[in-house]
């Protein structure tokens, strides 16, 4: 009878064949956007700006998704909500995982030779055509 593996033995051999297949990143495009999203993703079709949804870059043995990478223009998106991006009420542990999360983002998109604009929920909501600027100096388009 052969003896049952432990979880972590079990965990060490599927981190050991995911490291020896280079997989490509699952394709997420057909995730629905969030209402964030969607606005800008509107904006973006509004200023004429070609768009893909959901860029992955190869960060360590997995993948980190931005929202939005304009082709033309090697830039990438992050539309911030609150509810990941909030303060209020949650735990450090979550902050703390959520802040570390934006500065690996941060530091990917630098090395791989992108400009990353960071959208805020209440930058969205409340100064629309601030952020609709932002990009179009992004882009060099004026008066879009």
């Amino acid at each position: 009878m052969k003896k049952p593996k432990s979880k972590a033995a079990v965990k060490r051999l599927r981190k050991r064949i995911r490291d020896k297949q280079d997989l490509p990143p699952m394709n997420r495009t057909n995730r629905p956007m969030t209402n964030l999203e969607q606005q800008v993703a509107d904006m973006l079709d509004d200023m004429g700006i070609e768009y893909e949804r959901e860029k992955a870059l190869k960060y360590q043995a997995g993948w980190r998704y931005f929202d939005f990478h304009l082709i033309e223009h090697g830039a990438l998106i992050e539309v911030d909500g609150e509810y990941y991006h909030d303060t209020r009420g949650k735990p450090s542990y979550v902050i703390m995982m959520a802040k570390k999360n934006d500065a690996i983002k941060n530091w990917l998109a630098k090395k791989e030779g992108y400009n990353l604009i960071r959208i805020k929920e209440k930058e969205l909501l409340q100064e629309y055509d601030g952020v609709k600027e932002k990009i179009s100096l992004l882009v060099g388009k004026e008066n879009l």
